[in-house]
């Protein structure tokens, strides 16, 4: 198990990231390398927590990721009542039990079941939409990832983080790096982004499990 991020294995690029880089990814970690992954933190990336869970691994969805989500949908500042009251639920998610805050998620939609279903027509094309689509999107975004959101809860051995965050300060420091010298070509790019994934005092060697 790793307390700090290191970068364990560099392979390749890619143009675009897909689920089955990463689960090739870990396969490679696992059958090349003698690593033994024993549990994953996801950002919320579409199906990746569905298909890791599939694949047998404890998945932890970033509560970092997913109040910027909820935020995403509401701001920082919704107006209308339900919108503050489900931002004001998604905001104690840091120090919430997974029980506490999916009661908490239940009783919300008990009390705005149908203001949730209010409608808006097109006087001129007939069609109609969800009236509230930002507050809808927010709670089925909370309830999509919820299966995971507390994973950590159940494997309290393994210290499963509930964030992304440390990994996410690596890939800030190499961004920052390459914004430096943003002036290289894309494979000049590649070639530093290698040399310093692939420097000594980033990587780390197999010792026990790792997630």
């Amino acid at each position: 198990m790793l307390g700090c991020a290191y970068i364990l294995h560099f392979d390749f690029f890619v143009t675009e990231e897909t689920n089955a880089d990463y689960l090739s990814g870990i396969r490679r970690l696992e059958d090349d390398f003698g690593y033994r992954v024993v549990a994953a933190v996801c950002d919320g990336k579409k199906w990746l927590c569905e298909q890791l869970r599939a694949a047998g691994y404890p998945v932890q969805h970033c509560q970092f990721h997913m109040l910027k989500t909820v935020t995403r949908h509401l701001t920082r500042h919704p107006v209308l009542e339900a919108g503050i009251e489900l931002r004001r639920i998604a905001m104690t998610l840091k120090h919430a039990s997974g029980a506490s805050f999916t009661g908490a998620l239940h009783d919300w939609f008990g009390r705005w079941r149908v203001f949730l279903k209010e409608h808006t027509t097109d006087p001129v094309t007939g069609r109609w939409q969800y009236t509230h689509r930002r507050i809808r999107g927010a709670y089925a975004s909370l309830m999509r990832a919820l299966p995971f959101l507390f994973t950590f809860e159940g494997y309290p051995d393994l210290d499963i983080p509930k964030t992304t965050n440390t990994l996410d300060g690596t890939f800030s420091h190499l961004k920052q790096k390459i914004y430096v010298h943003r002036g290289l070509n894309v494979e000049t790019q590649k070639k530093m982004i290698g040399t310093i994934l692939n420097a000594p005092s980033q990587t780390k060697r197999p010792t026990e499990n790792v997630h």
